[in-house]
């Protein structure tokens, strides 16, 4: 699997990537790792997928020269009531030129869940990722910005990339631009596996096929916003201070004047208090993550059993001893054994034969460390994984 951000870049500096996202640029970083990458989800995976429910699924979009397929065109509802794909049809489709997206494809397969969770627990953001399958040029979607940060990774065959500049408008929701309203091309590039691609929310661009079909996965940033800062404040606002009073709607308009006044000063003060700084820190340890299943997975741990963390690596777990450690908006107690595996895993994912050494216990003791852990969904295990 990919245990960290710096080896998904490699050979690159995380810092090229960091530098871009500051500084609100695009940039294409070219790996070298297309065997790695074309591992994250084979094409024989994305056909299972589609062999599946998740076809007929609410996530699912079936898109042709920017526009959705309607089911009735590629499916049937048959005697049972229920749903039957035509095959036939979408392979005619394909041929035609079609996109086929799968939305929160994380949730779906185990790889792009170790891969997402790598990701948010390097990067501030929430994230989610849609697989985009293309199969020849007509499957290009519009032109069109996005409200947030992407972030491509390239699995399989080749698309050329088209951008043409920010939108003062981003922060709009994501925006089709009619052929007749773009600026000229600012930047173009094909990406090829192996390739990831930053763009910057509000950056215009589009996408086309070059051969016959390809595979990306598409994951939105979410950075924290202001948005987020306000609600953090109402939340939280001063101690002994009540930051949600009623409006008199039955009161008298000196009532409605004087809460007008007492409303305002209360803003004032809750502004004067604003600290950045303590809403990262919150954001962060109270991202909601969706627990992992680890159901036969910690009894027999093999040492090429991937372990990742799930809780925020904020660097508050003591040297040693037990801990009480943020996670999904509680705090949960850790022993001196499971703690020491928390701290092994700050940097990213290990297998479970790299631990004993990482921790100074011995084997059987990381193994019931780790299962303990998992039992409570606190680490996300992966077994069966060379990547």
């Amino acid at each position: 699997m990919i245990a960290s951000l710096p080896a998904l870049l490699a050979p690159h500096d995380p810092a090229l990537f960091h530098d871009a996202v500051r500084e609100r640029r695009r940039v294409h970083i070219r790996t070298g790792n297309a065997d790695l990458f074309r591992t994250l989800l084979p094409w024989s995976v994305f056909n299972g997928l589609l062999g599946s429910d998740r076809l007929l699924d609410d996530r699912t979009r079936l898109i042709r020269r920017g526009r959705d397929l309607p089911r009735e065109m590629w499916s049937y509802v048959g005697p049972d009531l229920k749903r039957v794909v035509l095959p036939d049809q979408l392979q005619r489709f394909c041929q035609e030129g079609l996109s086929i997206a799968l939305n929160q494809v994380h949730q779906a397969v185990p790889t792009l869940t170790a891969l997402i969770t790598m990701l948010e627990q390097a990067l501030p953001a929430r994230i989610q990722t849609n697989l985009y399958a293309s199969f020849g040029r007509e499957s290009a979607f519009r032109a069109h910005y996005d409200p947030h940060d992407v972030l491509v990774l390239h699995l399989h065959g080749r698309k050329r990339w088209f951008c043409y500049g920010h939108r003062p408008d981003a922060c709009a929701q994501s925006t089709v631009i009619p052929d007749q309203h773009l600026a000229p091309v600012q930047w173009e590039v094909v990406l090829e596996p192996g390739d990831i691609l930053y763009i910057p929310r509000g950056e215009v661009h589009r996408a086309s096929v070059e051969g016959e079909a390809s595979l990306h996965l598409t994951n939105s940033l979410l950075w924290p916003r202001g948005s987020d800062l306000l609600k953090w404040l109402a939340g939280n606002g001063m101690a002994g201070v009540d930051v949600d009073p009623d409006i008199p709607v039955y009161g008298s308009a000196a009532d409605m004047d004087r809460y007008e006044r007492d409303l305002r000063a209360l803003f004032q003060r809750l502004a004067d208090t604003v600290d950045v700084r303590s809403f990262l820190t919150s954001f962060t340890q109270e991202r909601r993550i969706k627990p992992p299943f680890n159901l036969g997975l910690s009894s027999e741990l093999a040492l090429d059993c991937w372990v990742q963390p799930l809780p925020s690596p904020d660097g508050s777990l003591p040297a040693e001893d037990s801990a009480n450690i943020a996670f999904n908006g509680g705090k949960v107690a850790v022993d001196p054994q499971e703690r020491a595996v928390l701290a092994a895993l700050t940097h990213g994912g290990r297998q479970i034969g790299d631990l004993p050494a990482l921790t100074g216990l011995d084997m059987e003791t990381v193994r019931a460390a780790v299962s303990s852990l998992a039992r409570r969904s606190l680490v996300l295990l992966t077994e069966g994984v060379s990547l």
